[in-house]
């Protein structure tokens, strides 16, 4: 497939309604597609879950349309790649799964992608509104486009350096992680965090990386004093663009740029006094190449703090437990204790 030199992004950055409200988002999400394809979008990107369903009810008649069918047709309407997630049940009773879907410029959805790296189960029943049990994926995405191949992650797995290391090892040259954003209304203070870690993940696999979240709509949420990371653009060798209020970051990734990193080493030219008209190299060209796979092998042991994800299989939900209380070294009935129960949290 030929590839384009640069691509214009569209990152929203929404209010989003939380709960049994969230299907306002719904046409807000088709006004923000609108909005970015009137300012040259050609990638679109959401937040983790939006529009939903996710944090409300997983059948809620309350929304307008299916915003999955909606979305493809924004899509094709306006010959754009749009990246969008839900929440749907698995064929477990009591689990679901959380995607990130990619539709096409035909409309077409390219790729639905579910977490491989999940959360919690306490963590999964604050941000899902009590849904505790999201089943984990188990296949890597990246999506070939006409202008580069795109990954997919969502949230924390950016956290996991080894996850955008495999998807870079299979051409990923944009790397999408975006953000669920309910965690900013706790004790979590995470936005020079997630400014380091999308920077971090771009400079040592010479990709963009492209992340947002959710923005609740709350009368005790100030988002200006508790954002998370915003959305925000990050490339090899700096910060292409980063936005804190509500909104669309409109940025331009090289990839031209990108593609001379890419088949760049550390050479004479590079470690010389630089000729006029060279424009300064921001990062390491040649990283991901300088890498010995046959020293990683101990990645794939378990650790102590290791959490077996596949606890569900046993048919027993709380299988989880096993595992805290081995890791916590006997404290995590104390939190319990004090809180009132497994997924119960002080609110406000």
């Amino acid at each position: 497939m030929p590839q384009a030199s640069s691509v214009r992004v569209g990152i929203v950055l929404p209010h989003s309604y939380f709960g049994d409200d969230e299907w306002r988002n719904a046409e807000r999400a088709i006004e923000y597609a609108d909005e970015a394809a009137r300012q040259g979008a050609q990638l679109v990107l959401f937040p983790e879950g939006y529009p939903g369903p996710m944090t409300g009810p997983v059948k809620n008649p309350k929304f307008p349309f299916d915003p999955v069918e909606e979305l493809k047709k924004k899509a094709k309407q306006h010959a754009m790649y749009i990246i969008a997630g839900n929440v749907v049940e698995s064929d477990v009773p009591g689990t679901h799964l959380l995607t990130l879907r990619m539709f096409s410029p035909e409309g077409k959805e390219l790729a639905c992608y579910l977490r491989q790296q999940p959360d919690t189960p306490p963590l999964n029943a604050y941000l899902y509104n009590g849904k505790a049990h999201l089943l984990p994926g188990r296949k890597r995405m990246v999506v070939d486009t006409e202008f580069g191949k795109v990954g997919l992650l969502i949230c924390s797995e950016l956290w996991c350096p080894e996850l955008p290391r495999m998807l870079m090892l299979r051409g990923a040259e944009i790397i999408v992680s975006p953000v669920h954003g309910r965690h900013s209304q706790t004790g979590l203070a995470l936005q020079d965090t997630w400014y380091c870690l999308a920077r971090a993940r771009a400079a040592e696999n010479l990709c963009y990386v492209l992340s947002t979240q959710n923005l609740y709509i709350a009368d005790h949420f100030d988002f200006r004093k508790q954002i998370s990371n915003g959305a925000i653009a990050a490339g090899p060798e700096r910060m292409e663009g980063k936005l804190t209020e509500p909104g669309v970051l409109m940025t331009d990734l090289d990839m031209d740029r990108l593609r001379y990193l890419r088949t760049r080493n550390i050479d004479a030219e590079i470690m010389s006094v630089p000729e006029s008209g060279f424009r300064p190299i921001g990062c390491r060209p040649g990283q991901i190449y300088e890498r010995d796979p046959s020293i990683y092998a101990e990645l794939c042991e378990p650790s102590e703090y290791s959490i077996d994800y596949e606890y569900w299989r046993e048919g027993q939900l709380d299988g989880w437990l096993k595992d805290y209380e081995r890791i916590y070294k006997g404290d995590y009935q104390r939190i319990v204790e004090k809180f009132g129960g497994h997924f119960r949290f002080k609110e406000r």
